[in-house]
């Protein structure tokens, strides 16, 4: 079991405090190098399935944060331990490099539509490096930026960059084309062992912010409650 405190942003009614850096020193991790150098291949998955138009391609999950509900779209490969089978047939390549990394809890293509924001928030966890694979970055800052705490940077193309996730975070894109990233989940060290367990309960969160996004009681309940349906519900929630 690990000494480090997990949190998790559905549990919390409140920013997160933590010790770690807004944006992690991935250089000499072995990943960073498995992803980088395949950047061309990824790349070329990702054109192939917008050139076919996939249908697969959907709007985030929670559809209140972006500008508009379809203006930040993602085509998910693993979300929380679970395959899209789907989708992966149509990207068996990137499937395979993803494959070659240990600890890998999501996998997604995301894109940002041109002139888009994604509003400040507070993300799922603190338990993985959240990556980005930058594979179309449309400008530098200040028209294209992501902020994460009091830090902000641009994407550089096949550039990996990895954030606490945990911390508050916005994204913009006020040019006249996509952006499009592939981001990775994978998890901190000190927390691989508890994989499982982990990826049941942001599961289980994610079902209830799917289903009452909108709502505004379920945005306010009290803290205890909600940690109390995250941990029940991610009993019957399989990973």
């Amino acid at each position: 079991m690990s000494n480090s405190k997990q949190w998790f942003s559905f549990s919390e009614n409140g920013n997160y405090n933590g010790s770690e850096p807004y944006f992690f020193d991935i250089s000499r991790k072995p990943f960073t190098e498995i992803l980088e150098s395949n950047y061309q291949i990824i790349l070329s998955e990702l054109q192939d399935i917008i050139l076919n138009n996939n249908k697969n391609i959907v709007p985030y999950y929670n559809q209140t944060l972006a500008s508009t509900p379809t203006s930040w779209t993602i085509f998910p490969l693993i979300m929380w331990g679970k395959e899209n089978t789907d989708n992966c047939d149509k990207a068996p390549k990137t499937l395979n490099i993803i494959k070659q990394i240990n600890g890998v809890t999501t996998c997604g293509f995301s894109i940002l539509k041109p002139n888009t924001k994604i509003k400040p928030h507070d993300g799922d966890s603190n338990v993985m490096y959240r990556c980005h694979l930058p594979l179309k970055c449309p400008g530098t800052l200040p028209d294209v930026g992501f902020r994460v705490g009091s830090d902000t940077i641009t994407w550089e193309l096949g550039k990996l960059i990895s954030f606490c996730d945990a911390y508050n975070h916005e994204v913009w894109n006020n040019t006249n084309e996509e952006r499009w990233v592939l981001i990775i989940d994978i998890l901190r060290e000190e927390f691989t062992n508890e994989q499982k367990k982990i990826c049941s309960k942001v599961n289980a969160t994610l079902w209830w912010q799917f289903k009452f996004q909108k709502h505004y009681f379920f945005k306010h309940m009290p803290k205890w409650s909600r940690k109390w349906l995250m941990n029940i519900t991610s009993i019957f929630i399989k990973h």
